[in-house]
């Protein structure tokens, strides 16, 4: 079919049709906008006429639901995988959609192979260390045992020595035999002395025979003082022999201690777990089991401020709606919701699971262009049902429709009770 257009004869416009046309518009604007406050839809003229119930009235049916929109998100939240800054991407172990288990490595950095150098190094310098240590420490414990047995034989020594000392100075002991001999002769040189003083036997002493008891005498005490002082010598020396032994062992002791702490294992230790650390962020690991969302970065990518990765644990999903501050009075955990989106398949369903105490403007945009911008609103959480949290996962952080049935609260109650009264 063909449109042709008629050119018309051109007519002078004249003053009177001015004024008429500055008259209409403002006119026709005031009409618009008293159409626009006043509520009227332009999609309630092309739409089908609806069947309502006399014994339900609009007020009632409106109040026992709840429709707000909201978003599709992991029930753990969505993780970012992030590094420390200056450094950069040498490896990516995974894709998205990938489903990984905690602890899986995900990334390497190319600092990793740097840091494992450092920590092997660290380990070998402890190994050394410890192996010098065992050394020391067999060789002070078999100087320690040579210190001990020479300990043993001084004290048995030393027992030995008192002992002797002990018998020699009983009955019919070395020294007591001898100190007997030493008494027995000085009573004889005095008897012998007094004979000579005394003139009725002085012949019968002689000079000689005072001299040589007096050499007899003094031969015997030397004896006994001799032994007296080999006995004692031989005490001393034991008991020197036990303090040496045992200055030996304290020594030696000592040394073992010294040799263990100039080692400094505790400081290569401590060294050791702050490499450890440094090697585990050059590897980037799963905090928790999950999957793979989005891979943000590429071979090379420089770490820092920016997420290098997202995962989330999509086994159970949940549907964050923000419900306008005026409904929240008729939502109450337990209450069925469904959640809609031309995305969806089909219509997922979940319960209220809790409602956020924080009242803040909502961050969603509403498709309508009517909608107030100034209301306020609060975070429902829906837990979608099992059998739709496969669906809920395939599309996180969907925008959806969300309807809360409400029927069955008492603010709804009451409120239906009102409007049929």
């Amino acid at each position: 079919m063909q449109l042709f257009v008629v050119p018309q004869a051109k007519q002078p416009i004249s003053a009177g049709s001015i004024q008429q046309g500055m008259i209409r518009l403002p006119l026709s604007l005031a009409i618009g906008f008293f159409a626009i406050g006043s509520g009227c839809d332009w999609r309630s003229a092309s739409s089908p006429t609806q069947t309502v119930d006399p014994s339900k009235p609009a007020q009632t049916v409106a109040l026992q639901r709840v429709m707000a929109l909201g978003t599709l998100e992991p029930r753990g939240g969505i993780l970012a995988v992030m590094a420390a800054p200056g450094d950069r991407v040498s490896k990516i172990y995974v894709e998205p959609g990938q489903d990984v288990a905690a602890g899986t490595v995900l990334m390497d950095l190319e600092s990793l192979p740097a840091r494992q150098l450092e920590l092997s190094i660290a380990q070998t310098k402890l190994d050394e260390a410890k192996r010098r240590i065992a050394a020391e420490r067999a060789a002070g414990e078999a100087k320690l045992q040579v210190a001990r047995s020479s300990l043993k034989q001084a004290e048995s020594k030393l027992s030995d020595a008192q002992k002797r000392f002990k018998d020699s100075k009983a009955d019919g002991g070395e020294l007591n035999l001898l100190k007997q001999a030493a008494d027995l002769g000085q009573r004889r040189l005095r008897q012998l002395e007094s004979a000579s003083r005394d003139p009725a036997r002085q012949r019968l002493v002689s000079e000689n025979a005072l001299d040589t008891e007096a050499l007899k005498v003094s031969e015997s005490q030397a004896r006994y003082e001799s032994a007296l002082r080999d006995a004692q010598e031989a005490i001393d020396e034991g008991r020197f022999a036990v303090d040496s032994a045992e200055q030996e062992i304290r020594a030696t002791e000592l040394s073992l201690i010294a040799a263990e702490q100039s080692a400094s294992l505790e400081s290569l230790k401590q060294q050791i777990e702050l490499l450890k650390f440094n090697v585990a962020t050059s590897r980037l690991v799963a905090p928790t089991k999950g999957r793979v969302l989005r891979v943000d970065a590429t071979i090379g990518t420089a770490t820092g401020v920016s997420a290098l990765m997202h995962m989330a644990d999509t086994s159970n999903m949940v549907c964050v709606a923000e419900v306008n501050v005026a409904d929240l009075s008729r939502v109450e955990v337990g209450q069925t919701a469904t959640i809609t989106s031309p995305a969806l398949r089909e219509p997922l369903r979940g319960k209220v699971h809790r409602i956020q105490s924080l009242i803040a403007a909502p961050t969603l945009a509403s498709p309508y262009p009517m909608a107030a911008v100034d209301r306020y609103s609060a975070d429902v959480v829906i837990a979608i049902d099992s059998d739709d949290s496969t669906s809920a996962s395939r599309l996180i952080e969907l925008q959806v429709d969300v309807e809360i049935k409400t029927g069955g609260s008492k603010e709804s109650a009451k409120v239906a009770s009102a409007a049929k009264s």
